[in-house]
């Protein structure tokens, strides 16, 4: 069962929920989740894959528990069950298609005692063929949350692993494309930029090599130019008729 002797859920986080300011704004209107206590573990036969689809280039991939050798490291919260809710609504559960799936592990603590947690599992529809590349921003929760909960060696490997760090100038490109993206989402057209982020997919960079990443950036810059210019231009408008802001993108 994935209740301890309390009644309380056992969720185990092993993404950006790992930190505790990150599970500070999971709550109703972002407010914290009641939790009565979090452990660090270990989930036997998993690992942390980047498989959710994301934004790109701004947000590539998100976590998702993959099948794989070893074990996935991570914590588990131990929660009421209405705040296992609000959590679960908070990563796309209240979505008519949510894109993760509830799933049971078994979890090992630091004195190998094992119990079954709930965690999520990216859905089919919504996983990547293969590993994409986390934003800096998105990875670096996931370090922090890391070193909170002592795992230092875990933590290094994280800030040694590849990620997606896009200019402010691209930035401003990505984000003035998606408010064509959240109109034709509202509108159940968001299949038409299918192909446009498949190509972003493509040209998202992780690496250290600044040639690369230039050109990367000036290649992903130039397919979203069409639609960031109309999304700029109907900014506008929505500014001119007092409407409010259609913004598109993570906390700077």
């Amino acid at each position: 069962s994935v209740l301890d002797g309390e009644g309380l859920v056992r969720y185990f986080a092993f993404g950006s929920n790992l930190a505790a300011d990150k599970m500070g704004t999971r709550g109703k209107n972002s407010s914290a989740l009641a939790y009565a206590r979090r452990w660090p573990c270990v989930a036997p036969g998993y690992r942390l894959g980047f498989t959710l689809r994301g934004f790109p280039p701004l947000e590539p991939a998100m976590a998702s528990l993959e099948r794989g050798e070893g074990a996935c490291p991570g914590c588990v919260y131990e929660m009421p069950r209405d705040a296992y809710e609000l959590l679960w609504r908070s990563e796309g559960g209240a979505m008519a298609k949510p894109p993760y799936s509830e799933i049971v592990v078994p979890v090992r603590d630091a004195e190998g005692r094992e119990v079954d947690a709930i965690t999520l599992a990216a859905e089919p529809w919504a996983r990547l063929a293969r590993d994409g590349v986390p934003s800096a921003r998105y990875i670096g929760i996931i370090e922090q949350g890391a070193r909170e909960l002592g795992m230092v060696e875990y933590a290094d490997e994280l800030a040694a692993a590849p990620r997606a760090n896009p200019s402010r100038w691209l930035r401003s490109v990505a984000g003035a494309h998606g408010v064509v993206s959240i109109l034709l989402y509202r509108r159940g057209l968001n299949a038409c930029l299918a192909p446009l982020r498949s190509a972003c997919y493509k040209l998202c960079y992780g690496g250290d090599a600044r040639w690369r990443r230039l050109m990367c950036e000036a290649a992903t810059g130039a397919l979203l130019a069409p639609t960031a210019v109309a999304g700029a231009a109907i900014r506008c408008f929505r500014a001119m008729l007092g409407l409010r802001p259609i913004t598109f993108g993570p906390p700077e």
